[in-house]
């Protein structure tokens, strides 16, 4: 065992043991103990994969289900708490809350933390409920940051990770039942307990994705029978399976359309779950093919931020004294490209990116632009230049940079409208 954690393991247990395993009371002791000896400067990263790799092990590691991290290594027991270290390589976690109490120190790496409100306002059974989330404050943690880990929904947090590897120290209760189900939240509105393992929706889920990848027949004729019979829960993960598989839209719809005649409005709320899914995998994906630190934080901010307010403040606590916007802008100049960010970023465009977040109506957009060609009448291309923006207002890559502008609100309206 490194020396380090036993030290620490021994001195939590005898305190917490004289407070009669009291939990209420474990987040504020565990973080009390590593304030008093910080494992910053005492351990390091290599110190962690070094003991991985040794001959002997006292503490089993989780597995399955329970392997949350990447990997998590446990670095001390006891029947009540353990001490792990998380490390993160992929950068985000799910906005969550958790289902046991302790405290959490950053050892290596950085990252973005933001802390969640949830307002319930529909429970649709133990495992799902509808309500309205919203983000409450944004920091920047960095190594020796500290914070105690609260159970349920005092405490619903998301981190995303800026370097790699990251890597977290936890230390908390084996588990407390009376905070369970562990939440995992989606904007616009929605907790879902994943746990929530149905084996028969797993095996018929299994088979819609080899029918969506076309090597069994029958896709359009059993993911109807989905969506007619199925539950809400039920719903919610064949929505999300389907639409990250890439399935037709006209099917989805359809599909959207047959589960609304039985469920209503809450339908709604899973296709903009869902959307919002896609529209992360997107940036996701984008993100693993640039190299560029900065623009690799500005993906992350177009993933996990759910509007421009929110991408601005993080952007001024990781770079303060900056002006944001003119920030965002020099960082997509060196992705620019259709292949990347969906156009290039050449001086018309920014134009009308900039209108877009800075959130103008049209004739703004047109003034603009006349006073950018004044030797060209923009009178004559109106129709062209207000559908051009439109477009560039639904980017996915960019939908919470505009959030603010009225083109994107008129396109989600007329969207709406459709359905």
């Amino acid at each position: 065992m490194i020396p380090y954690f036993q030290r620490l393991g021994e001195r939590i247990e005898r305190a917490w043991l004289c407070r009669n395993y009291d939990e209420e009371i474990f987040p504020q002791l565990a973080l009390d103990e590593l304030e008093r000896d910080p494992p910053l400067g005492q351990v390091e990263t290599t110190d962690l994969i070094d003991w991985t790799f040794g001959p002997f092990h006292e503490f089993q590691q989780p597995g399955g289900s329970e392997l949350f991290g990447e990997p998590p290594v446990r670095l001390y027991q006891t029947p009540r708490f353990y001490i792990e270290a998380l490390f993160w390589f992929s950068g985000t976690t799910a906005i969550h809350q958790h289902g046991f109490s302790g405290a959490f120190t950053v050892l290596a790496g950085s990252s973005v933390h933001s802390h969640w409100r949830f307002a319930p306002e529909r429970t649709i059974n133990s495992r799902m409920l509808c309500g309205r989330l919203e983000r409450v404050a944004t920091e920047i943690l960095r190594p020796g940051s500290m914070r105690p880990i609260y159970p349920g929904d005092r405490l619903i947090h998301q981190l995303f990770h800026l370097e790699t590897p990251s890597v977290t120290l936890v230390l908390r209760t084996s588990g407390e039942k009376n905070h369970l189900p562990q939440f995992s939240y989606q904007l616009p509105g929605l907790a879902i307990d994943n746990s929530d393992q149905d084996s028969l929706r797993r095996r018929r889920l299994i088979f819609l994705q080899r029918m969506a990848r076309g090597q069994i027949d029958g896709l359009a004729e059993y993911a109807r029978r989905m969506a007619e019979s199925g539950d809400l829960v039920t719903l919610y993960y064949t929505f999300s399976s389907l639409t990250e598989w890439g399935v037709d839209k006209e099917l989805l719809d359809e599909l959207y359309d047959i589960a609304r005649q039985r469920h209503g409005e809450t339908v709604d709320l899973l296709q903009q779950v869902c959307e919002g899914e896609r529209r992360s995998r997107v940036v996701t994906a984008l993100r693993a093919k640039i190299s560029d630190p900065e623009a690799r934080f500005l993906l992350a901010l177009l993933m996990l931020m759910p509007d421009r307010d929110a991408i601005f403040e993080t952007i001024r606590l990781q770079f303060p004294n900056v002006e944001p916007l003119g920030t965002i802008e020099t960082w997509l100049e060196g992705i620019s490209g259709k292949k990347t960010i969906g156009f290039n970023f050449n001086k018309f465009n920014r134009l009308v990116f900039r209108s877009l977040v800075e959130g103008v109506d049209m004739e703004d957009l047109l003034q603009r632009l006349q006073a950018e060609r004044p030797d060209r009448p923009v009178a004559t291309d109106r129709d062209w230049l207000r559908e051009y923006a439109k477009q560039m207002a639904r980017s996915v890559l960019f939908y919470p940079l505009f959030s603010r502008s009225p083109l994107r609100e008129e396109f989600r309206v007329k969207a709406a409208e459709r359905q």
